[in-house]
């Protein structure tokens, strides 16, 4: 008999999350994670999947964190990073077994790295550890009292801390090339004021081509990135030709001519204004042309999950003969594969099914797409797809076969029209039946918001909503316009003006679903949403009381002081008109939930994590000190030592937590099903 999906099944989830090729075709790396109920930490291990069929086999093993899996050119090695070391080094273990060995011993942490086309170097990223911090290390292990903090945190520049990071070490990141068999090297970028990211060998091995942002100011000019190369000896560094606006996530045609990268033109442009396209640029110089045009997309991967977070947007993948290139789209709640032709210039799908691709690797012999996929029914598994028919030909891994023992809710979906006739899409997940309610019976629903708000719900596993149908909510979940996946007109709707058309759309969206689920109780309808969608389920219960409870979530209330909180909260003036908080307070002031405050009636339970960078938690604070002042009814929840993503990275034992309290929070205000379970 199946149950129904609970909190704790959190720990049975295995999430693959990067897939790598064999140079022979053979087999395919896979980077697994699982919650640890004993560590309470969540622990990624590597997989060895065949290509032409057979059972997968777990290759590493242990209590730390193994990821980032790279063949060398003649396929005998695998290179990763961990943690084993206590810092993240690369390690290398023999494709045919045996023990893994550290390969690099840098005082720092390497968090990219790449084998030379004749595997004899690695180029890598390397961030040294500070001097003080290194200095209390020591003196700690001496046993010396006071080493475990700082005695004082002095910074000089505004990017001093980061969401997941916390405070930003004082040494930039740096590109190094060691070898490949001893794991001794040298930096052969040097320049302090700069950062250097994902180091590409040229084909033939004598240059290395970085990302790079040399701007005056590269924290307040941070979307001045660009291509920059180095040969491989080391020496004088050189820019490629783009253009002003970003250009990063890059690849090297297989000749050597071409590189081919993701960006935008307009570096002061909000980045809401505007699709993140594929350029094609000469590699000896000459102006970047762009592929995309007729594919009115991000090119990138924003479909949102709480299993594997978003996904990564890797570079892109060329063709052997240099003439295609394949690339990652958000598509109407899809995270899709799509190819171009470098001179026809018009995208065409190569994985476009229902849900979200989260890495890939190509075999071109075959024809064969290898891709960790997410669907309404599993948090991902490896299948196989033809490049010319994008159609399944194999599903490859069972992880998370125990599904098929569980009640799986499926979501049912519909388009509807927003505010001026504007196309929206949506899902309806039905609550379970509740035990001992009479046939027929009233449901509650929850409305949950998407994050971003430039992200989109889609077509994957969300644990937190089967969690919530299976205690017999509906919940419903849509993409107002602000997002992604849809058109530039979609993306740009809400620029200097939050809690408009999207504020419309929600409202639209409940509607359209109390009209098709006419056993849904209106009476008892639930809002919830994190990040922004907190800040949405913040702007909503201050302007309407159709809901009977809320659940706001690592949000945002007062833009304000947001803008001098967040780790980069600075840059979204770009968003908010081009000024800067203190120079337009009535215009924060007005897209603020904060200055409705007086309206508020809902029932609220307040989510937030200390950590918490990206999202501040005096933003819950203050909203918290409003609605309690108001006496209205509500309840702070506070997570230690967590980040802005705690939800889909976060211990398990706090995600589970949090889960239970969301539910009961509703169950208490909107009552879907009788005590005892």
């Amino acid at each position: 008999m199946a149950r129904r999906i609970t909190p704790q099944d959190l720990y049975q989830i295995q999430q693959p999350t990067e897939c790598r090729l064999s140079p022979d075709g053979q087999e395919i790396a896979v980077t697994v994670s699982r919650s640890d109920k004993e560590t309470l930490k969540a622990q990624s291990h590597l997989w060895m999947v065949p290509a032409r069929g057979g059972e997968p086999r777990q290759f590493t093993r242990g209590k730390d964190n193994e990821t980032s899996p790279r063949f060398s050119p003649d396929g005998k090695t695998l290179a990763f990073l961990s943690t084993r070391s206590g810092k993240t080094e690369i390690w290398t273990i023999p494709t045919d077994g045996g023990e893994a060995s550290q390969l690099t011993r840098l005082a720092g942490s390497v968090t990219d790295f790449v084998f030379s086309p004749n595997g004899k170097k690695i180029a890598l990223t390397f961030v040294p550890q500070d001097e003080e911090a290194k200095d209390r290390e020591e003196k700690k292990k001496r046993g010396l009292p006071g080493q475990e903090t700082p005695k004082v945190r002095s910074f000089e520049r505004i990017v001093f801390k980061l969401d997941g990071l916390g405070f930003m070490p004082k040494g930039r990141s740096h590109i190094w090339v060691v070898d490949a068999k001893t794991g001794r090297g040298k930096p052969i970028t040097s320049d302090d004021r700069y950062d250097e990211t994902q180091p590409v060998f040229s084909p033939d091995g004598k240059w290395i081509f970085f990302g790079s942002n040399r701007a005056e100011d590269p924290d307040i000019d941070f979307m001045r990135e660009d291509i920059w190369r180095v040969p491989g000896k080391g020496g004088p560094i050189e820019k490629v030709r783009t253009f002003a606006g970003p250009s990063s996530s890059f690849s090297l045609s297989p000749d050597g001519r071409w590189i081919a990268f993701l960006g935008r033109e307009d570096p002061d442009a909000s980045w809401d204004l505007g699709h993140t396209k594929l350029w094609l640029a000469p590699t000896r110089g000459g102006r970047p042309v762009e592929l995309t045009a007729h594919l009115d997309r991000s090119c990138r991967a924003t479909t949102l999950s709480d299993t594997y977070g978003l996904g990564e947007t890797k570079p892109p993948i060329w063709s052997p003969d240099s003439q295609w290139i394949h690339f990652l789209i958000s598509n109407e709640g899809n995270t899709e594969v799509w190819r171009v032709h470098v001179r026809e210039r018009r995208p065409v799908p190569v994985i476009a099914r229902r849900g979200a691709v989260i890495d890939y690797d190509i075999d071109f012999g075959s024809g064969y797409v290898y891709a960790a996929l997410s669907d309404p029914r599993s948090p991902g598994e490896l299948y196989v797809f033809s490049v010319r028919e994008s159609q399944v030909a194999r599903h490859m891994t069972t992880w998370n076969a125990w599904l098929e023992k569980k009640t799986i809710a499926m979501p049912e979906e519909f388009w509807f029209r927003g505010k001026g006739r504007h196309r929206l899409q949506g899902w309806a997940l039905p609550g379970r039946a509740a035990a001992g309610r009479r046939s027929g019976a009233k449901r509650p629903a929850v409305l949950y918001i998407h994050g971003g708000p430039g992200m989109q719900y889609g077509r994957v596993y969300f644990h937190e909503f089967q969690c919530l149908a299976a205690r017999g909510y509906t919940v419903l979940y849509s993409n107002p316009r602000g997002g992604t996946g849809y058109g530039a007109k979609h993306l740009a709707a809400i620029h200097n003006n939050w809690g408009s058309v999207d504020y419309s759309d929600l409202m639209l969206f409940v509607d359209e679903a109390l009209r098709r689920y006419p056993a849904i109780d209106r009476r008892r309808l639930g809002v919830a949403g994190g990040s922004y969608g907190g800040y949405m389920t913040n702007w909503i219960i201050g302007h309407t009381d159709r809901f009977a409870a809320a659940v706001t979530q690592r949000s945002i209330s007062n833009l304000m002081s947001f803008s001098g909180s967040s780790d980069f909260g600075f840059a979204w003036s770009r968003v908010f008109g081009g000024r800067q908080a203190w120079q337009d307070p009535a215009n924060y002031l007005r897209m603020s939930p904060i200055s409705y405050a007086d309206s508020v009636r809902t029932p609220t339970l307040i989510e937030h994590q200390e950590n918490d960078q990206r999202c501040p938690v005096e933003q819950a604070e203050q909203w918290y000190a409003a609605l309690k002042v108001r006496k209205v009814p509500v309840c702070l929840h506070r997570y230690p030592e967590e980040s802005h993503g705690m939800s889909r990275g976060g211990r398990p034992d706090r995600r589970i937590e949090r889960l239970e309290r969301i539910a009961d929070w509703f169950d208490r205000w909107l009552g879907a099903r009788k005590r005892g379970r």
